[in-house]
């Protein structure tokens, strides 16, 4: 495995954090590296004319030694010359190139500075000088050392404050990943959060969890239609037993209910009797038929009733009745579909009243094929109800059922802390 294949596995806060202190680490050591070559240039231009002034200097006073033939005196010059600490080496040749004196002892890499001596105006040789520059590099060296250490410093700052601050995005980026984890179930999660995430989503039904918007066109209502019938049994009892505020809470409810689940499928939802609201599906849909549609939405609806009804703290009982007729549901345009589907809405109300603990089925739709297969249907002398579920089939529905139930919780939620706040 390579090091970006590993970069890339490592959590967020991690890579960000490593991103930001390496740039940061390239940046100030580029910054130590000008910083060096200006210094160097200051000091090599700084020596240059220390070098050549102390040279000058030298090869006037050797003039005046060289003037009286004092060679005593011109040692004396050199000696003096290399006691200060920067001079490594003095010299005095005569205008042949021998040595007339030599004081110390000049080292590879050092600089060497020349001057002409001159008696009256005629050559009399030549001064030489040595500068002893050890002192200085070992200062720029701890100069260099010094700087790049500080630039490593900041970097392992930035690696930290940057580590902090991805930390609180990571955790962000995490509680959604935990979120889909209720629908998606189990699965390996990547210790990177940005891929976790992707997975996560990668597993979701997508195709299947968006609701389809239908056409307005009225040529629709002309074609076979699956009806879910909701008869609301608990409501008449309520009605006149529970305050008007309350009694309004308790339909608004069951309606984000039938609403959510109806969304998954496409459903169009409608008041069409006292107690009792039709959900029409029709079309074609990524699940199956209009039949499948009805019977998956009315399982969401019945499984998470008593749930609703926990945390109403009344009674939800529905009767649920699946049926169809061969138009739609008709609009303002066209009402020929919608008086036509009035009978098989009756005959789905008597159904759904009967005291019948199931999802009645009736005959209109109980041979359809994907009905059949995906969930089936069981006959009996008193009714057809809606029978076991392919494996398949249940999975999905549970992953809808999660995600309708938590709808509904967050929306209890909102409203009782609106409650709070009027109070």
């Amino acid at each position: 495995m390579t090091i970006i294949e590993v970069f890339k596995t490592r959590p967020l806060s991690q890579q960000l954090a490593l991103a930001a202190s390496g740039c940061a680490l390239f940046a100030t050591l580029a910054l130590v590296l000008l910083a060096a070559q200006s210094s160097r240039y200051t000091q090599s231009a700084l020596l240059d004319d220390y070098g050549q002034a102390v040279v000058d200097q030298l090869a006037s006073k050797l003039a005046t030694e060289l003037a009286v033939g004092d060679r005593l005196g011109v040692a004396s010059e050199l000696t003096s010359l290399v006691s200060q600490p920067s001079i490594a080496m003095a010299r005095a040749r005569d205008v042949e190139g021998v040595d007339i004196a030599l004081v110390g002892s000049a080292l590879d890499g050092q600089r060497q500075f020349m001057a002409v001596i001159t008696i009256a105006g005629d050559r009399a040789g030549t001064a030489h000088i040595s500068l002893n520059t050890q002192h200085l590099d070992g200062v720029q060296r701890q100069f260099l050392i010094g700087l790049s250490g500080l630039a490593v410093l900041l970097s392992v700052a930035v690696y930290w404050v940057t580590q902090t601050l991805a930390r609180r995005l990571a955790r962000n980026i995490s509680a959604v990943t935990a979120e889909l984890a209720v629908v998606t179930g189990d699965v390996p999660e990547s210790t990177n959060e940005l891929e976790a995430l992707r997975q996560r989503v990668a597993d979701l039904p997508l195709d299947l969890l968006k609701s389809q918007v239908a056409s307005a066109s009225t040529e629709d209502h002309y074609v076979e239609t699956a009806i879910l019938f909701i008869h609301f049994r608990s409501l008449p009892g309520y009605v006149d037993t529970v305050d008007q505020q309350r009694l309004q809470r308790y339909v608004a409810h069951i309606h984000r209910l039938i609403y959510g689940a109806a969304g998954f499928y496409g459903g169009q939802l409608e008041a069409s009797r006292q107690f009792g609201v039709s959900v029409y599906f029709s079309g074609k849909h990524k699940i199956g038929s209009p039949a499948l549609c009805a019977a998956s939405c009315a399982w969401l609806i019945q499984n998470a009733a008593p749930d609703l009804g926990a945390m109403l703290r009344l009674s939800v009982s529905l009767g649920l009745a699946i049926g169809g007729s061969e138009l739609g549901r008709g609009d303002g345009r066209d009402l020929y579909p919608g008086l036509y589907t009035q009978a098989a809405i009756d005959e789905l109300q008597e159904l759904a009243r009967k005291p019948i603990e199931g999802i009645v089925v009736s005959d209109f739709v109980a041979e359809d094929i994907d009905l059949m297969t995906r969930m089936g249907v069981e006959h009996s002398d008193s009714a057809s109800l809606l029978g076991d579920m392919s494996d398949g089939q249940r999975d999905l529905l549970e992953r809808q059922l999660r995600i309708l139930l938590k709808a509904l919780i967050d929306s209890n939620d909102d409203e009782s802390d609106d409650e709070h706040q009027l109070d």
